[in-house]
């Protein structure tokens, strides 16, 4: 399972952005730059998980 998820960059790279945007999500001014990073997150998670099934 390792081995998939470190040759997946589309997959580290949506971990990344949802823990930058939960980070952001809690701060108490308002971000809205949370939920475009969220969104993105899920666009890389969605993209990665198209490329590792082909």
């Amino acid at each position: 399972m390792e081995k998939s998820i470190k040759s997946n960059t589309y997959a580290n790279t949506s971990l990344l952005l949802t823990t930058i945007g939960t980070l952001l999500s809690i701060q108490k001014p308002v971000y809205y730059l949370d939920m475009i990073i969220l969104v993105a997150a899920i666009g890389f998670g969605v993209a990665g998980a198209y490329k590792h099934r082909s």
